[in-house]
């Protein structure tokens, strides 16, 4: 099996061919130039090296984030595009895993941290527990003093990345049991993405080309632009909404709840609450759940595909957790398909672990579903 792996999450871009498990090639180039100057240059030169066409290549895989907004936005598109051309199926690995796995085999704790502007960090959480990486805390964007307080304990810690070019010598001075990396090891390396997408294809997480989806954690600045031009608000549903919500409805699911459905729910059952997110007054997403005893399950939730990547459909969840807390209620549930990488990802990065599987749940492709839990 030939792994042909990129990271451009960073300054930095490198670019590895894997085979069979083997290292065969790889780049890193911090030389400061565009990832769009030198990217193709960098693929093309390693194929090249191990005496291959891009033609060979059987799995294709990337960094998903965060990172840099236009790096990662290149990395991705490379990829999709030799996938979509040669039919091939693509793995995408989040940034600071790819990171915190060049220190394999350490079973302390490890903190990847990536400049992320403004004194902020993305950073997370792990260690490494019988050859295989764990995440022990979510992705976050986080200010570095805030950082520093999270981690003001006796536990040892293992720092690595971009940002100890701004922030070891604060580091440093504030944490009493910190360790640094060697230097090599501070940008995410291709050849880690490659190892991770390996273990992630052995267990069937592939995408098509169509399905990669890049996740910044924290919105741009364009993002951050337009919100503030744009009024976006999470409200109750109300009767007046069930139109625009079942446009959506057809446009996300291939059997769409009917009208009849969705108002059953609003005015028969008590044990339903639904929200939209609604967009200069019209409603780009919404979200259900039923309240039962202690917990919360949540029964449908969608994104207008004119509103996708956005990071509305993540601003809705928080608001069912938000909602849930509120009501004292211990945890949620839901079903996802096990085909859908990016809600799995979504939610996960919310705080849901997968606790189960119901084999032919969805009856109109027999797919089964992913029972994800989240307790509060």
């Amino acid at each position: 099996m030939k792994i042909l792996a990129i990271d451009t999450s960073t300054s930095a871009a490198s670019a590895a061919l894997v085979k069979d498990g083997n290292l065969c090639c790889e780049y890193i180039l911090n030389d400061g130039k565009k990832h769009s100057e030198k990217l193709i240059n960098l693929i093309d030169m390693v194929i090249k090296s191990c005496g291959l066409s891009v033609g060979d290549i059987d799995i294709f895989a990337c960094s998903t984030g965060p990172g840099s907004f236009t790096g990662l936005r290149v990395g991705a598109s490379a990829i999709k595009g030799m996938a979509q051309a040669l039919n091939k199926p693509i793995v995408g690995v989040p940034t600071l895993d790819g990171l915190a796995f060049n220190l394999w085999g350490y079973e302390g704790y490890i903190c990847p941290i990536l400049d992320a502007q403004r004194n902020m960090v993305y950073s997370s959480l792990y260690t490494f527990k019988n050859g295989y990486l764990k995440k022990l805390e979510d992705y976050y964007a986080i200010e570095i003093s805030d950082l520093i307080r999270r981690h003001s304990t006796d536990k040892d810690l293992v720092f690595l990345g971009d940002g100890l070019s701004l922030f070891k010598d604060k580091l440093k001075e504030s944490l009493d049991r910190v360790f640094f990396a060697p230097s090599g090891f501070n940008y995410p390396r291709a050849s880690s993405v490659a190892s991770l997408a390996a273990i992630s294809y052995k267990k069937g997480e592939i995408w098509n080309y169509n399905d990669l989806r890049i996740h910044y954690i924290r919105r741009s600045q364009a993002e951050v632009e337009y919100d503030k031009k744009h009024n976006t608000v999470i409200e109750t549903m109300k009767s007046e909404d069930i139109e625009e919500v079942l446009e959506i409805e057809k446009l996300s699911f291939k059997t769409p709840w009917s009208r009849e459905s969705f108002i059953a729910e609003m005015e028969k059952n008590d044990l339903a609450q639904y929200i939209v997110v609604k967009l200069d007054g019209k409603v780009i997403g919404y979200a259900g759940m039923w309240f039962i005893l202690d917990e919360a399950h949540i029964t449908n939730i969608a994104i207008h595909p004119n509103y996708r990547d956005r990071g509305i459909g993540d601003k809705l969840i928080k608001k069912i957790i938000e909602i849930v807390k509120e009501n004292d209620l211990e945890s949620i549930t839901l079903e996802v398909r096990d085909s859908n990488h990016q809600a799995i990802y979504l939610y996960e990065k919310n705080g849901f672990t997968k606790e189960g599987l119901r084999r032919g749940y969805y009856s109109d492709t027999n797919d089964d579903a992913l029972i994800m839990w989240k307790k509060l």
